[in-house]
């Protein structure tokens, strides 16, 4: 017999991870008991065959917490699979200005309004307000690459390039182009990966979303879940950008 149900066991050690929550697993009858502790605090989480969870412990914020989970999780409103729940992003602005520090204001601005727009189900609303912070991101590392360009004559090319389209999409294309042929790479293996697998494709489903809401044949058929993953990702995303913003600011970039 399964001791406990996968598929909510995985999606509560994922919770517990995002939280960065360490904690020991044992099999109990009928159930998966994890045992969290932090602070001087401990909980439990016990996972069952059946799929129910039952919360323990002593009353602290990290039982509420995980009670939280608990509520939330059981509600299956606007939840993907291992994704973020919807009290989870309460908190994304602070954790951004948190991370990074120099955050654009309009960036934080945006994605306020995307969470506030989401918690109030305009679905629509959150999915264009995370597609211009996101859109703001993009311009930002693209000005930042530019300033860096070594060589005069080729900084000035890109920048009329870049400038000439109207599009973010476009602007995006020409970075691209002329990153992959950049001679001066961040050696870091975390930013020297795909820039397009780890960026571009948050930045393409963030526009598209945008451009479905903000020129609309009809009205789009957003996913509350597939939104609501893609907020919870916007940290690491954010993160990503400004650490290759970083990165040009120090360096020269050479093509």
């Amino acid at each position: 017999m399964t001791i406990a149900d996968e598929t909510t066991l995985r999606d509560a050690k994922a919770f517990l991870e995002r939280q960065g929550f360490e904690y020991e697993e044992k099999e109990e009858q009928y159930c998966v008991k994890l045992t969290i502790s932090r602070a001087g605090k401990k909980a439990h989480l016990s996972i069952y065959n059946s799929g129910k969870i039952v919360v323990a412990g002593a009353d602290s914020q990290l039982k509420d917490l995980l009670l939280s989970f608990k509520d939330a999780y059981e509600k299956g409103d606007g939840l993907c699979p291992g994704g973020v729940l919807p009290f989870e992003i309460d908190n994304l602005p602070e954790t951004l200005s948190a991370k990074i520090p120099n955050i654009d204001p309009v960036v934080r601005r945006f994605i306020e309004e995307s969470i506030n727009a989401y918690k109030a189900n305009c679905i629509l609303s959150a999915a264009f307000m995370l597609g211009a912070a996101s859109e703001k991101l993009i311009h930002l590392l693209i000005e930042s690459f530019s300033k860096s360009i070594e060589d005069d004559k080729q900084r000035e090319r890109f920048t009329q390039r870049v400038s000439k389209n109207k599009v973010i999409s476009a602007k995006w294309e020409e970075f691209k182009k002329s990153y992959s042929s950049c001679k001066s790479k961040p050696n870091d293996p975390i930013l020297s990966q795909d820039i397009d697998t780890i960026i571009g494709n948050i930045f393409q489903f963030c526009r598209i979303m945008r451009n479905e809401v903000g020129h609309p044949q009809i009205v789009p058929d957003l996913d509350k879940g597939v939104i609501l993953a893609n907020i919870g990702n916007f940290v690491q995303y954010s993160e990503r950008i400004y650490a290759l913003i970083e990165y040009f600011n120090e360096n020269k970039v050479k093509l």
